[in-house]
């Protein structure tokens, strides 16, 4: 009877463990897509502007996937994408690697093909408590910092980018596990950590539903849902 009272409470505390990881884990990986106002899964949605001061010219395309986390996040400097420099995440939200893609539509080969350069960037992680420190790659071997902080739900609560001097903090209405700014816009810590394009999107209510194509303000945007 002992040996199996034992052997039932190991059971009992790896059911609460492995419940407890399976609830953070659902915790840090917010849908955004449903949190956004769409009613239908989004593989991507793009966003540009027309207006230089705004986004430089970039098309920003979110990627996400049939749950609604986010998975990828992209920048490219021209719409046709001659550059594109994507950062791919885990449900935790923080990076895992980087890529670039330069097409070179000015050097065509004797066929008449740009040729296609694809550089792969490591990203270093060092997690001391609820602070992880991030190592981005960066051309020619340099490195940027930032640090991340969570709370003790494993929420991303605040964004230090080092680099550029740029602190972002967030928070969490009731109930809620997708990161708001002050203003209660919803936020991307993600985009933050790169020091990406702050897209204006449209209040939830506003959604268009089915829309593959929208405005709000000075953004446009493009959407790609799952079939």
């Amino acid at each position: 009877m002992k040996r199996k009272s034992i052997i039932m409470t190991i059971m009992a505390v790896t059911l609460l463990l492995s419940t407890t990881a399976m609830a953070k884990e659902q915790s840090i990986a917010p849908n955004y897509v449903k949190a956004l106002g769409f009613k239908a899964p989004v593989k991507t949605l793009g966003a540009y502007s027309d207006e230089m001061e705004v986004a430089d010219a970039d098309y920003c395309t979110f990627e996400f996937d049939r749950e609604g986390h986010l998975i990828s996040y992209d920048e490219s400097e021209t719409i046709e994408g001659a550059y594109s420099y994507t950062t791919y995440f885990g449900l935790d939200g923080l990076p895992t690697h980087a890529q670039s893609v330069f097409v070179n539509w000015w050097e065509l080969d004797a066929d008449g093909n740009p040729p296609i350069t694809t550089t792969r960037y490591n990203i270093r992680k060092e997690q001391q408590g609820n602070v992880t420190m991030l190592y981005i790659e960066e051309d020619e071997g340099a490195e940027k910092q930032v640090k991340v902080t969570c709370d003790d739900r494993g929420r991303i609560i605040e964004v230090d980018d080092i680099a550029n001097g740029v602190v972002n903090r967030y928070r969490y209405p009731a109930g809620e596990n997708v990161p708001c700014y002050n203003d209660g816009t919803v936020a991307f810590p993600q985009v933050d950590m790169l020091h990406g394009h702050r897209v204006k999107f449209p209040p939830q209510q506003a959604m268009p539903t089915g829309a593959t194509e929208f405005q709000n303000g000075l953004w446009n945007f493009e959407v790609q849902y799952y079939e």
